[in-house]
């Protein structure tokens, strides 16, 4: 599948693949209030952007 822009997020609380604005790759999914939440903590921790996704 090819990668979406983040502005297009997935159906929520569906586990995705995503990239962030620091060149890192992970799964993430969106929460109930819209925010992406990043399932890697070490990623996570340097608080990047989501700029795409897939499934």
């Amino acid at each position: 599948m090819s990668w979406q822009l983040a502005s297009k997020p997935p159906k929520p609380f569906e586990r995705v693949w995503v990239k962030t604005s620091n060149g890192r790759q992970t799964t993430g999914y969106v929460n109930s209030g819209g925010d992406w939440v990043i399932n890697c903590p070490r990623i996570a921790a340097q608080k990047p952007e989501v700029t795409s996704w897939r499934k």
